[in-house]
Parts: C-alpha cells; sequence; structure tokens
C-alpha cells in the first residue's frame, strides 16, 4: 500500500492520506513527526517511518486507534501535559532534550493509561523505524549488523491451491473448519482422510509470496494477528499469534514439546477426563511422524543456554524441531520459511487434506455459525476483501480452530452462553534478558530454539518457568528494548549484536479474559504467584549468561537491573537479585510478551465447569467442536504447538467416529 502525499500549511509538515481519505489530521500527523524524531535514533528514515506508522494505524481496531490518537492530542496540548509532566507545551513545540524529558514523564507516569499510551507508541515507533523498508535498505541495518532479507531465497514454492470464491456464494460440505493453524490444519487432515468433504475458512492471507520476501516488517503486518500488534487492553504483554494460512505454526520458533507428563495428569483432574493423558500420549504418536521432528546444532544464542548449564552443573535439554532439510537454520522461520523446510501445517496436514478433497479459503472471516434445534447447519463468513461478499457453508459439523483469542467471540456471536466462554486466559508471561557478550552473537542467525533449562519449571506443584532463547531481528529487539532517551536506545541497539537473548516462560496459574462484545479485547493482570516465579527466572536466565562469559546482563524492565560481570561478586550478585525482587511488576514497568494464548473455552466434562467437553464438543451445540488451545484446562508450561495439534487429533477422530455411526444409521456414506 502506497500514500498520497498532500502538503498542509500547518507547520510545514506533509499530511499523507491512505486509500484516498485522510486518517489523522494536520495537527495529529505533525505531533506523530515529532513523537517519532525522539523516539526513532538519529540516522532513521523518518518520513518512512512515519508513513509505515499511519499505515499501521490503519490497520487497528477503530477503538484502540481512537485511544492511540487519543494519547496524540495530549502530546499536542499544552495543558494536557503541564497537568501530567509539568511541561507547559507541546512535544512538536519543544526542543529534543525536553521532548525526552516528557515522554520520559509519560513512561514512568503513576497513571497506567499514560504508561500504556507511552508503551504503545514506543513499541509501533521503534519496531518500524528498525524493520521498515521501501525501494532501499533500511538506513539503520549497517550500524546494528544486520544483513537484511536473505537473498538465496527460491523464486517460487510449493503453494497450497488457491481456492476461489463467487459473489455471495453458497457452498456444502460435511465438515467446516474455522482458522487453518495448529488446530485446523491437523482437523482437516483428519476429517478428509475419512472421506469427509471438509472446507477449512482462513480469515488470513496464503503465507507463501510474503515468506520468500524475508521483510521483518512486511511479514509482521500480514502474517501475524492483528498486523502484529496484539496486546492486552492496557498494552502491558505484546501478543504474539498466527493470522495467516498455517495460523502460529507458519510464523513460530519450531518448537515441538509434549505436555509434561504432571501437567497431563493434572489436566485430567481438571477437567473431570482422566483418560486425558492417556489419549493425549496416543495422539502425540500420531501427529509427531508428519512433523519430521529433529534436533539441531545450537548457534551462538542457544548455545549460551549450554554452556552455563553445563558450568553451573544444571541439567538442560534438547528442543525438537518441526524443521526438516535445513541444516543449521537460516533463523527468518519467523518470518514464514522460504525454503520449505518449515514443517507448518501449511505444509503438512493442509496439503494432505487438500490431496484428500478439502478445499481451502483463505482471506475469509466467520461471522457467526448457524444452528437448528441446538444442531450445527453450517456458517456465515465474509471475505476480507474491500466491501468482502458473504459466503454461507452449510455442514451439518463445525470445527472452530480460531485461537484462543479469537475463538471465544465466535462462539458467543453465534449463540453460545457459558459463564467460562473468554475466561481462564493463559498467556505463559514471557520476559526476556539481554546478555551482552565480547563476540558477536546476531539472534537472527541460525536454529531459533534448540535447547531449554527447565531446572526451575517445577515448585513442587507443577508450576514454575523455563529459560529458553529468543531469535530477534531488528524491529523485535527495538521494540522489547527499554527506552530512556534517543541515544541510550540507539546505543543499546548498535550493541544488540554481541547479546544473546534468553526469556523466561512462566507456566501461569493466574488468568484473563478475552472480552466477548466483538472487540476481542484482552485483560490480563500478572498475579504476584506468577510474578515471584518470573523473578526467579529472570535472576536464573542472568546466573546462566554470567557463566556462559557475558560480560554484562539487563533486565528489561523501564528501568533496567544491569550487572556487569567484573563486578559480580557475591555481593553484586545478592544485590542483582534483590532489585529484580523489588521492581515493580505493575503494567508497563517491564517488557512483557505472550506467544501462547490458551483456555478460554475450556475442557470439562460437567458443563457447569467448562465450555467443552471431553472430547471438545460445546455442551448443549451438537456439531459444534473447539480443536484449538481454547480447550486447554490449565496452562501448558510449554510451548503449545504439539498439544493444540494433539487436541484436536484426538477431537477430530472422535467427531468422525459420530459422522460414521450417524452415517450407517441412515443407510448412507459419510459424504
Amino acid at each position: 500500500m502506497r500514500a498520497t502525499k498532500n502538503t498542509h500549511a500547518s507547520g510545514g509538515f506533509s499530511h499523507v492520506a491512505l486509500n484516498g481519505t485522510s486518517m489523522l489530521t494536520a495537527r495529529e500527523h505533525s505531533a506523530l513527526l515529532a513523537l517519532t524524531e525522539t523516539l526513532a535514533p538519529a540516522g532513521a528514515d523518518v518520513s518512512a517511518t512515519t508513513h509505515a506508522v499511519e499505515i499501521a494505524l490503519q490497520r487497528l481496531a477503530p477503538h484502540r486507534r481512537a485511544a492511540m490518537l487519543t494519547f496524540l492530542k495530549v502530546l499536542d496540548s499544552p495543558l494536557g501535559l503541564a497537568l501530567l509532566t509539568r511541561a507547559a507545551t507541546r512535544l512538536r513545540s519543544a526542543p529534543p532534550h525536553k521532548r525526552e524529558a516528557i515522554l520520559r514523564a509519560l513512561g514512568d507516569h503513576p497513571l497506567p493509561l499514560m504508561r500504556s499510551g507511552f508503551a504503545a507508541w514506543k513499541r509501533l515507533i521503534v519496531f518500524l523505524a528498525y524493520s521498515y523498508e521501501e525501494a532501499t535498505p533500511n538506513p539503520l541495518w549497517p550500524a546494528i549488523g544486520y544483513p537484511g532479507p536473505r537473498h538465496d531465497v527460491p523464486t517460487t514454492l510449493h503453494s497450497l491451491p488457491r481456492a476461489s470464491l463467487a459473489a455471495n456464494e453458497t457452498l456444502e460440505a460435511d465438515a467446516v473448519i474455522v482458522g487453518s493453524g495448529a488446530g485446523g490444519g491437523v482437523a482437516a487432515a483428519t476429517l478428509s482422510a475419512a472421506g469427509l468433504r471438509t472446507i477449512v475458512l482462513e480469515a488470513g492471507p496464503l503465507a507463501d509470496d510474503i515468506a520468500l520476501q524475508q521483510r521483518e516488517a512486511l511479514s509482521v503486518a500480514s502474517l501475524y494477528l492483528d498486523s502484529g500488534m496484539a496486546a492486552t487492553e492496557d498494552a502491558a504483554i505484546s501478543l504474539l499469534a498466527g493470522g495467516c494460512v498455517g495460523g502460529g505454526t507458519t510464523v513460530n520458533w519450531c518448537t515441538a514439546l509434549r505436555l509434561p507428563e504432571v501437567t497431563a495428569t493434572q489436566w485430567g483432574e481438571a477437567s473431570a477426563v482422566p483418560q486425558l493423558p492417556g489419549e493425549l500420549a496416543a495422539a502425540y504418536a500420531l501427529v509427531e511422524p508428519r512433523l519430521g521432528l529433529t534436533v539441531a546444532s545450537h548457534n551462538r544464542n542457544n548455545a549460551v543456554i549450554v554452556r552455563g548449564c553445563e558450568r553451573l552443573g544444571w541439567h538442560w535439554q534438547l528442543i525438537r524441531r518441526n524443521a526438516s532439510g535445513c541444516g543449521d537454520g537460516c533463523g527468518y522461520c519467523g518470518l514464514g520459511c522460504a525454503y520449505g523446510n518449515k514443517r507448518s501445517t501449511a505444509a503438512t496436514f493442509l496439503f494432505d487434506a487438500v490431496r484428500d478433497g478439502a478445499r481451502i479459503y483463505a482471506g475469509v472471516r466467520v461471522e457467526r455459525i448457524t444452528f437448528e434445534n441446538h444442531r450445527v447447519t453450517g456458517v456465515y463468513a465474509r471475505t476480507q476483501t474491500s466491501g468482502g461478499t458473504t459466503v454461507r457453508v452449510l455442514a451439518p459439523l463445525v470445527l472452530a480452530a480460531a485461537g484462543a483469542l479469537r475463538t471465544p467471540g465466535l462462539l458467543a456471536r453465534s449463540g453460545i452462553r457459558s459463564p467460562h466462554l473468554g475466561r481462564h486466559l493463559f498467556l505463559h508471561p514471557t520476559s526476556p534478558i539481554t546478555a551482552e557478550f565480547e563476540d558477536d552473537v546476531e539472534t537472527w542467525e541460525g536454529p531459533m530454539q534448540t535447547a531449554l533449562c527447565g531446572r526451575f519449571s517445577d515448585d513442587g506443584s507443577g508450576y514454575g518457568v523455563r529459560i529458553e532463547c529468543a531469535p530477534a531481528h531488528p524491529g523485535l529487539a527495538a521494540l522489547a528494548t527499554p527506552w530512556r532517551s534517543q541515544e541510550q536506545h540507539a546505543s543499546d541497539l548498535r550493541r544488540f549484536r554481541k547479546a544473546a537473548v534468553l526469556i523466561v516462560l512462566t507456566r501461569d496459574r493466574g488468568e484473563g479474559r478475552v472480552s466477548l462484545d466483538g472487540r476481542d479485547d484482552v485483560s490480563y493482570e500478572l498475579s504476584s504467584y506468577d510474578a515471584r516465579h518470573l523473578v526467579e527466572g529472570l535472576i536464573a536466565a542472568a546466573a546462566i549468561a554470567l557463566a556462559a562469559g557475558a560480560r554484562r546482563v539487563s533486565t528489561l524492565h523501564a528501568d533496567p537491573v544491569v550487572l556487569e560481570r567484573k563486578t559480580a561478586t557475591g555481593d553484586a550478585l545478592r544485590a542483582f537479585a534483590d532489585a529484580v525482587v523489588a521492581r515493580s511488576y505493575a503494567s508497563n514497568r517491564i517488557a512483557l510478551f505472550s506467544a501462547h494464548q490458551m483456555g478460554t473455552a475450556r475442557m470439562h466434562r460437567d458443563p457447569r465447569h467448562g465450555v467443552v467437553d471431553a472430547y471438545g464438543t460445546v455442551h448443549g451445540a451438537r456439531g459444534l467442536i473447539v480443536a484449538d488451545g481454547s480447550a486447554f484446562p490449565r496452562s501448558s508450561g510449554v510451548n503449545p504447538m504439539l498439544t493444540i495439534m494433539a487436541l484436536s487429533q484426538r477431537a477430530s477422530a472422535h467427531a468422525v467416529g459420530h459422522a460414521q455411526l450417524r452415517a450407517q444409521r441412515h443407510g448412507s456414506p459419510v459424504s
């Protein structure tokens, strides 16, 4: 999408119009330009970044865009800034050092709403400043040593067939699946193999054309949920989720872990489904071979966990990955695989489903599921193109696999009522530490996750943290790095090539919720129980990095806790730990992320305690099955892709058995 530039007299700045209509007023645009000039480093292409920000704003849900524009109005109001920061000026009228002071004051403000506004804008602007490119490479890349998009990719990929729809078309099928990620892909393969005429509807696009370009800003905007801007309502936790064909399996980091035995047992008890652990084990065995799980050699990032744990005498383990044929890996898996080596559902189960007759439609959002006498009759959907047309699919079986952030809203729009719908949201709250070394680490190069430390994963009740590594390209690194001044942030990014990133993945016991009012807002507050585990994990991650030879470790608090190796005596280590414990975990006081969303339509045999039954069928809605992470009765504590696939295989195989039984009773074939 290109912007047309119309010069306005106000402030002498260009005013950007998108799709022929103005989004920002000239005054708002001037405030945005001042904000970009302050947050982005010297040398950034401010014009291109501002242009990219306006495009991103257009993609936001209207209520979220309105909230961000309200913050812009505060920045352009002398009275508002005077009340909030004692700075009686507009941001655009202040000199650079004063602008920085104003933004620091807002980022540290006692009012959570002000911290949220600062955090949302800071993340968006610095992400795009470091990742966006148009005709020429991003000017900031040479200073941080980033090579940019890979140039050894093939010109085409073996894509899934692109099914097309006529305007206002009505289709008929035996089953329709909403979503094509870990759950939807496995369900499609299972149902199609059994002879059911299966249709898959995916709101997002096919990923191949985007993946071939290997550009961070483009991939995140195109392949991630909410164009990569998904977050909790207070902007305290950034939510990373797939929004394309293949869902999260297209953009995740290839980590394939089974549910720990203690957790599987807890799930069986929590859901009143005692057979669940054994049936999950059987389902894992069925889906794993198709993924071609392998282990890979460690890149310099993951080697930190191996080296540090071995020197400390701590146990670590290899991570199996759903990638094959890519040797040591390129490190760009989070942008979509350009080589066809990643075993996403788009490259495996969906291909199998199409081979067996399934049809997959991309860019189609299901608006509601229809019923007659409490039995499913199909879905209404709409294409995502401008002025999209309606699509009707008639089917006696619907599998909701839109993910834990979207499945609750779909069920609610369809008339499903349960006190548990949208509740019991688990996020695996995650925070990184950065560990700076003498030599280059370059987190964007090599296999993404190959080792983890589980020493702190079980406090005796099955809860705790696991320590893994996170790959990071420049935009994600900039988004996560604390901002105290333009030069400080730029300096940290210039040294980022020498930094390893260790993440503390918390198995959360606290819960959040997803709204059912059509806005899909996410509310989540880190519980004190989970915060305590997160703190312990940050301290342990720092110990691992120092043992591995890091010269400096830093948390990602707004005011980071830093420890230099040369001063890392026993007293200094205790002081570091004490400082981490003392730091506030109030919203936007520390960078938090979630790539795992679970539990918003949880499984329980009794409808008084859950949304779906033992095999994923929605209580009171015959023919409607939840086949994604929404059905998790508790958080998993490990990357959930493999468990979502296993639950989906189990649920869809059970649905096939029922379909075959119905067909026998009526004396007709399944299809």
